[in-house]
Parts: structure tokens; C-alpha cells; sequence
């Protein structure tokens, strides 16, 4: 028995390090719309939604699908450069950030679509059309970052936003937010986390892009790069 347990292990890290992978490239010449893929999300029906430069693309593990805005009979998307994706954690609905052309919602299960904009007679519309990130609220809402004017809290029940940016709180730090981890309010301060450890402090701090990865089903990983997608397949 004790022989037997030597054997295993010596063999089994063998075993581990000779799993071998495979990366396939799916770029434009695949049905991409454009190689510049800027965020990806996985819906609650598995599907994979890529957000790109020039038009939306969702993939079924096959093929992709791609919608640009002003075309009949399909999705209705305000704009073609897009910024960022998210799938609500809560409801059937994938949340289109884009670049000056509002904030997008995708009911998947009823096949309905929201546009919220600017609308310079409304205070409580979104602050601007150019989205940088989105995020969910500890509360089942969203977290809206802009370009220039700051971040905006989302009441999904209502469609009204909320504001936070330098003309209501006087701070001296930019108001351009492009991507974060987590936000939340405290004192009347809203507060930025880089990562799960990390906070910035301070709403108004500027970020770098985060590169987001996403995981599809059966060992299947797809990574957003400049010049279209990766996806790597875990040989098992």
C-alpha cells in the first residue's frame, strides 16, 4: 500500500503539468465586427456579448452575431463605439455602456430595449452620454462612471440618476472615472474600490482601463486583446 501511494505521488504531478491547451484566435474574418474587442459579458442564457469599436456582437459558441445602430429588425443600440458591458446580476438585462451615445438596456428575456440619455431639461437623466464603466450597486441598481462628469447612481425602478461629480461636491480632483471595482456611499462621499482590497478614497481619481476576462461554459475562456478575441480551450 505504501509503494503504491509513492507511485500516485510521483505520477500525478506528472499528470497535471501534461494537461495541454489550445488557443484559437476569432477576430473580424470569423464574423467579429471589429478587432477591438473593448468588453465581454456572459448572459443568464450563456450567451457571450462582445462590445467593440464598430457594433455589439453576441456569439453562441459558433457564430457571432453582430448589431450596429439604425438597422430595422434588430437591436436597437444608440451608437457603434462602445465602451463596456455588464449583465445585471439580478434581472435579464445586459447593460450597453457607450461612447456619446448613452446608456443602453437589453430585457434578453422579453426582448425589449431601454435607451436612457441626456436630456439637458431633466436633472435626473443620465449626467452625460459618454459611459466608461458599469457597475452593480450593493442594492440591486447600478453605478454609472463618465467621462468629464463623474459617476451616477441608477435607480432601476425609477430610471432617475443621481449625480456625483465636482459641480455638486466642489472637489478639486478630475471628474473622468473610467473603471472600478466597487462603489459606495458614505457621510454623503461616494467611495471608489481599485480591487476587492484597495480603495482610492476618493470618488474623483482617474483610472486605467481594466481589461475584463470572461468564462464560458466547459472550460472555455475568452480574453478581450487589440486585435480580436483569444479563446483558450482547456484540453481535458
Amino acid at each position: 500500500m505504501k509503494n503504491i501511494l509513492v507511485l500516485l505521488l510521483l505520477v500525478l504531478p506528472e499528470c497535471i503539468w501534461a494537461q495541454s491547451y489550445s488557443v484559437k484566435k476569432l477576430g473580424a474574418m470569423e464574423g467579429l465586427s471589429n478587432n477591438n474587442v473593448l468588453s465581454i459579458a456572459q448572459d443568464k442564457q450563456g450567451y457571450l456579448w462582445f462590445a467593440t469599436e464598430e457594433g455589439l456582437n453576441k456569439f453562441d459558441g459558433v457564430h457571432f452575431i453582430s448589431y450596429y445602430k439604425d438597422i430595422p429588425d434588430k437591436l436597437h443600440i444608440t451608437g457603434n463605439e462602445l465602451n463596456c458591458l455588464l449583465d445585471d446580476p439580478i434581472d435579464s438585462i445586459l447593460w450597453i455602456g457607450t461612447q456619446r451615445a448613452g446608456l443602453n438596456a437589453y430585457n434578453y428575456s422579453n426582448n425589449t430595449f431601454t435607451i436612457y440619455k441626456h436630456d439637458p431639461g431633466d436633472h435626473n437623466s443620465l449626467i452625460t452620454d459618454d459611459v466608461t464603466s458599469i457597475k452593480p450597486a450593493s442594492d440591486g441598481n447600478l453605478w454609472i462612471t463618465t467621462y468629464w462628469n463623474g459617476i451616477d447612481y441608477l435607480d432601476k425602478k425609477t430610471g432617475n440618476f443621481i449625480h456625483y461629480n465636482t459641480d455638486i461636491f466642489g472637489q478639486k480632483k478630475g471628474n473622468t472615472v473610467e473603471a472600478f471595482y466597487e462603489a459606495y456611499v458614505e457621510n454623503g462621499e461616494v467611495h471608489l474600490k481599485k480591487n476587492e482590497e484597495e480603495a482610492y478614497g476618493d470618488t474623483r481619481v482617474s483610472t486605467s482601463k481594466i481589461n475584463e476576462l470572461s468564462k464560458k461554459a466547459v472550460n472555455e475562456h475568452f480574453s478581450n486583446v487589440y486585435a480580436g478575441l483569444a479563446t483558450f480551450l482547456d484540453d481535458v
